[in-house]
């Protein structure tokens, strides 16, 4: 059975991801209850029990315990009163990042406290630069800042990532470049993570275009020939790691196709092929950014090559 169309799935080798640490260490957390100055937290359920009080935080977190220090988060979440014993206390929060360097990204914590003054969270998550994140949040109380309505807790942070690569997303389309003529062709599998070869049959123009690439369950694809014969065919066998950086061309009217593909370029980090066809009409072309390269075309052809255009996504190992 198909996959639906909202879903895709990959084998992830070790290429597909890699991983990335975090350490923070010199922050502060100050905790300041309600009604002392600058309040960040809130009883929300106050039962008059032993245990069940919620309270809802937002704590800021510092880079030092001076005037002059610069606020780096806010533990935003709530933590509530779990145990018979007074003190002990179940936290989930998200520590949100206001500062530049990682404005917007944020870590999922999730632990508890007692009356003991140090301990550990688990990170359980994280958006933005922290995207699947997990470690743990080291806490010691800073006893001599302790005035009865402000709790000052030392923090260190150690979290690693998973930073995966583009290879479940879709290969973007750029162009194409050409005339009207001919018919819509398009690749059958547009998931392909890798090109293998091209086949370009050229004369007075480019007749016709052929490829061969991986998807992304390492499975080989051929398409075409799209467009038709009469000209000398010309193979470019990629290399392991050769990877095509740049399409260019030019595209001319000729009768009876009219707007046509006359002449291609292919480029790669290696070396240059082409041009195949006659160089003449209207340039076109696109050299794309470093880490990205082509993984495919799709266009339009009828006894010729009536149009090109390229699909482009990451670099991958094959």
């Amino acid at each position: 059975m198909a996959d639906p169309s909202y879903f895709q799935s990959a084998p992830v080798s070790h290429e597909a991801f890699n991983h990335k640490e975090f350490m923070f260490h010199g922050l502060y957390m100050q905790q300041r209850l309600e009604g002392s100055p600058s309040q960040n937290m809130n009883v929300m359920v106050n039962p008059n029990l032993p245990f069940g009080s919620i309270v809802a935080n937002d704590w800021t977190i510092y880079d030092g315990l001076g005037t002059d220090a610069k606020l780096v988060a806010r533990a935003q979440g709530s933590h509530m009163e779990t145990g018979v014993t007074e003190g002990t206390w179940f936290i989930c929060f998200n520590i949100a990042f206001v500062d530049e360097r990682f404005k917007d990204s944020s870590l999922k914590v999730l632990g508890h406290f007692e009356v003991p003054t140090h301990g550990e969270w688990a990170i359980l998550g994280g958006t933005g630069d922290f995207a699947h994140a997990q470690g743990i949040v080291s806490f010691k109380k800073v006893p001599e800042l302790d005035n009865g309505k402000t709790t000052v807790r030392e923090l260190e942070i150690r979290a690693v990532c998973l930073n995966f690569s583009s290879s479940l997303s879709l290969p973007m389309k750029v162009g194409p470049w050409g005339g009207n003529g001919g018919f819509t062709k398009d690749m059958a599998v547009r998931k392909s993570i890798r090109l293998e070869s091209i086949t370009i049959n050229s004369g007075s123009l480019v007749y016709s275009l052929a490829f061969s690439y991986i998807d992304n369950q390492r499975k080989s694809h051929t398409e075409g020939p799209w467009g038709g014969s009469g000209g000398t065919i010309h193979t470019v066998e990629l290399g392991p790691t050769e990877f095509v950086k740049e399409v260019s061309g030019t595209m001319d009217n000729v009768a009876p196709s009219g707007l046509t593909v006359s002449a291609l370029i292919i480029a790669t980090n290696v070396k240059q092929y082409g041009p195949f066809g006659f160089v003449r009409g209207t340039w076109f072309g696109l050299v794309l950014p470093e880490d990205t390269c082509v993984l495919g075309f799709f266009g339009r052809s009828g006894d010729v090559l009536d149009a090109i255009g390229i699909y482009t996504g990451p670099i991958l190992a094959s």
